[in-house]
């Protein structure tokens, strides 16, 4: 018998695992020297490049009375990061970014007695202007965005929620008006500086305890333009558990998430609901049975048992309850398209409240500082750098599910991707999506690893292919990393960044062999090898 075939085999084997490891590449990466127990940067993508900025002290017990900063372009090249001294006692509470704009919110003052204080820096020339509030309430702030010259501040007084406009050229402040309502939950807050409106998404409960969602569109001056109650589901059982709200094109929008039974902890599935220009809404229910590729995450004999299982309540005519826990994520939406990235987890924590705001799926901003549900932990802001480890796991992720829908809410493909049940302390979003129409990739942390899924034209061609983090500089290695302080995110195109502290190893030009500790920032690049 021939060895060819043989040779063929094993070249083609190896042929096939160089190619999966050039799928991803560490194409550039910055450092800034620090102290293992220094705070971590946040890391912010914005338009050109990112920006980083973090407290820092100048001694590691002392008090952290600086603010540092750092600007890059799109291949990691940065100046020198900069560092302003802060006068008394400033506490790090919010940020965003509006254009070349840093906003960065405190508590100013002493740790008893605080005000609020926002640092506008101007990331092109570096000038900074230090604004003071004196009128804001002393809300458990819950969100802050800022736009236009226009700061929105959004939290829980007395219990109720309350938004408030600080305008930063005349530095006036409007209370917006009917949102102070008992039993109100504001589920997401969204701005549009093109429009120069910002959009609110709030559910209620009415006197015979039926549940409303609505999209309040505002204007900066704190007037209402438009109101959308989403309150005729069809069916008086069902109820939207949240959602979230598309960008406006051509003053329509979408709000997308999971609904469920009235009264009961039980998923029924999803709602795609479409927004015209003059506020009418249409709904758009998926169960299980319309996704294909729902329990693809399964291995194949339990997979079957569950079709099998669906397939007789279909023909009983029953429902298909989706008893693990389902947040939607992240909606990507271009060229008439939107593609929904659902996380499918259990959840055992014993702190559970009601399902209204606890699994909130407003990760469009991780802030981490912010807010907290009747003093627990705020879902919301939950952010890997701040996992505490002493908290036993509480939440078994399923599967990552992903859905493309047309513009009509027409299912053009779904699939799943395996999360092999891995345990979390807290609710947050598990990965980071890269999506260009064709290819989509999913990549998420395990530790210290990198962990790639590939869907292509809605075809699970990879999944789960682990990659290790890589040095740029051949003569470098790692000696050790940090792993609570790794962030990931997809940064642009077919890039991601991750960020975090590590101990690099390296030869002095005597030819010893030093160490220095570094928070680095990498740039990863994911390519389709299909």
């Amino acid at each position: 018998m021939s060895k060819m075939p043989l040779y063929i085999a094993f070249f083609g084997l190896l042929l096939f695992f160089e190619t999966v490891e050039a799928q991803v590449q560490f194409t550039q990466r910055l450092e800034v020297d620090t102290d293992w127990g220094d705070d971590d940067f946040f890391v912010l993508p914005r338009e050109g490049g990112m920006v980083a900025f973090r407290m820092k002290s100048d001694t590691p017990y002392g008090r952290k009375d600086k603010f540092q900063y750092l600007v890059s372009d799109f291949q990691l090249r940065s100046e020198a990061t900069r560092l302003i001294t802060l006068d008394g006692y400033y506490e790090l509470v919010g940020f965003d970014l509006d254009k070349e704009f840093l906003y960065v919110l405190f508590n100013k003052g002493s740790q008893y007695d605080s005000e609020m204080a926002i640092f506008e820096i101007n990331l092109e020339n570096q000038q900074l202007r230090e604004l003071e509030l004196n009128s804001i309430l002393e809300m458990e702030l819950q969100d802050f965005l800022v736009f236009n010259k226009q700061a929105v501040f959004m939290g829980k007084y007395d219990f109720r929620p309350v938004i408030q406009v600080f305008d930063i050229a005349s530095q006036e402040v409007i209370t917006v008006p009917g949102l102070f309502e008992k039993d109100a939950r504001i589920l997401q807050m969204r701005k549009d500086p093109d429009l120069n409106v910002f959009d609110v998404v709030m559910s209620r409960r009415d006197f015979y305890k039926k549940k409303i969602v609505s999209v309040l569109t505002f204007d900066t001056n704190g007037n209402k333009l438009r109101e959308v109650k989403i309150d005729d589901l069809g069916d008086p059982s069902m109820e939207i558990v949240e959602g979230l709200l598309t960008s406006s094109h051509n003053y329509k929008q979408a709000l997308i998430g999971p609904y469920g039974l009235r009264r009961k902890e039980a998923y029924q599935g999803l709602y795609f609901t479409r927004i015209n220009e003059f506020g009418e809404y249409e709904n758009t229910f998926y169960t299980v049975p319309d996704f294909e590729n729902f329990y693809n995450y399964l291995p194949e004999k339990a997979r079957e048992r569950k079709l099998r299982k669906v397939e007789r309540s279909l023909n009983r005519d029953q429902n298909i309850p989706i008893r693990n826990v389902v947040v939607t994520r992240e909606i990507n939406a271009a060229d008439g398209y939107y593609l929904v990235y659902n996380d499918h987890f259990i959840s055992s924590s014993s702190r559970a409240i009601p399902r209204d705001g606890m699994y909130a799926s407003n990760f469009y901003r991780l802030n981490p500082m912010m807010g907290g549900y009747g003093g627990l932990f705020n879902p919301l802001w939950m952010d890997p750098r701040f996992r505490n480890t002493q908290v036993s796991n509480q939440y078994k992720y399923l599967a990552a599910q992903f859905i493309l829908l047309d513009e009509n809410g027409r299912i053009i493909w779904d699939n799943t991707v395996n999360l092999d049940s891995d345990s979390k302390a807290e609710p947050i979003k598990y990965g980071e999506v890269s999506f260009n129409g064709r290819n989509l990739f999913y990549m998420y942390l395990d530790e210290t690893s990198l962990i790639l899924s590939q869907i292509k034209d809605g075809e699970l061609v990879m999944e789960n292919e682990p990659f290790e983090i890589e040095l740029i500089r051949e003569n470098e290695r790692i000696a050790s990393t940090k792993e609570n302080t790794l962030q990931l995110q997809w940064w642009y195109a077919e890039y991601y960044l991750l960020s975090g502290k590590q101990r690099i190893r390296y030869q002095a030009e005597d030819g010893r062999v030093q160490t220095r500790d570094v928070n680095f920032f990498t740039k990863i690049k994911v390519d389709d090898f299909m």
